[in-house]
């Protein structure tokens, strides 16, 4: 029998795509800070983030991308993006091919998908043409995106914050993760480990585990009452964020579909490891969120609830999150 033990590491989706017949068109950039700052203006697209066991995907028209320790922004009629650009490597942009839309993908620094943005009849193609029109690089002469250093992304300063308007620097490694900006920022700042370590230590942010079979019952349950929450899918360095009406919820075997307005969300429950429920200061004070991470220890999804909603939407969450915590 064939000996698999020396198998090489299976290549990337950029590698996979570099080596597939018709993206000999496409275009390949390190500058995701540019390009991102100018995803607003495409239109509407479909935003759809692949983070582990999720799957987020959103019509609707990109918001500006908030950067660690930017303001959380997040609605119901925008596709809401937070990134850490240190830990991208490149976006490609792809004419129509093989039945798919023109794209423009976002790659984590191992070459996988991390965002990918799809036009649709309604988007705006001469401005998607024009993104990478000041810094393209052939795919012929780019460097592909390995499972290491010396990936594309050295080319965009590795490690470099993304300095937007807003940018506030208590957002940085250090700060305390106790309001919900540091919640989400902790999260993309590595993956979520290091969060779930000091969960599981009871030495950072205080929150108790869950049985995931209660975490589903309570957003089908949820969604029957047609509450309120903010979801976010979290691929490295990218995470996908949306506000608004629970509109259903339903698992089967293990694979659950959220369902909010133009936004859907699946989970499959059969690759996630651990539920917790934590407690970060919020509007109306501490508030819920409900982390789910995956095999890797990597935090794929939260659920809880931001910014200036109603006192009963606050409340309503309140008592929910405390039932699945008693």
């Amino acid at each position: 029998m064939p000996d698999f033990t020396d198998d090489p590491t299976p290549p990337s989706d950029l590698e996979t795509l570099l080596g597939t017949p018709g993206f000999g068109d496409s275009s390949i950039s390190s500058d995701i800070d540019g390009i991102a700052g100018r995803l607003p203006s495409l239109g509407e697209v479909v935003g759809v983030t692949v983070a582990g066991p999720v799957i987020m995907n959103a019509v609707g028209v990109h918001d500006a991308p908030r950067p660690l320790g930017g303001p959380l922004c997040v609605g119901a009629e925008q596709i809401s993006l937070r990134l850490n650009p240190s830990r991208l490597s490149s976006m490609l942009q792809t004419d129509p091919v093989a039945q798919v839309p023109p794209t423009l993908r976002l790659f984590d620094s191992l070459g996988n998908t991390a965002h990918a943005t799809y036009l649709t009849e309604n988007s705006d193609r001469l401005a998607f043409e024009s993104l990478l029109a000041f810094d393209p690089v052939s795919l012929s002469t780019s460097v592909p995106a390995g499972h290491g250093p010396g990936t594309a992304s050295e080319s965009a300063s590795p490690g470099a914050a993304f300095l937007g308007p807003e940018f506030i620097p208590a957002a940085l490694p250090g700060r305390h993760d106790t309001d919900q900006i540091g919640l989400f920022d902790s999260i993309l700042r590595d993956g979520g480990t290091s969060r779930l370590r000091s969960l599981s230590q009871a030495t950072g942010p205080s929150g108790l585990r869950v049985d995931t079979r209660r975490v589903t019952a309570s957003l089908e349950h949820a969604a029957l009452l047609g509450m309120t929450v903010t979801v976010a899918a979290a691929a490295p360095g990218c995470m996908q964020m949306c506000q608004d009406r629970l509109d259903g919820a339903r698992e089967h075997r293990g694979q659950m579909v959220l369902a909010s307005g133009s936004t859907r969300v699946m989970v499959n429950f059969n690759h996630v490891e651990q539920c917790w429920v934590t407690w970060s200061q919020g509007a109306w004070g501490p508030t819920a969120a409900v982390e789910i991470y995956d095999r890797r220890s990597r935090c794929c999804l939260v659920v809880t609830l931001t910014g200036a909603v109603t006192r009963a939407a606050y409340e309503a969450w309140d008592h929910l999150t405390g039932d699945l915590t008693s």
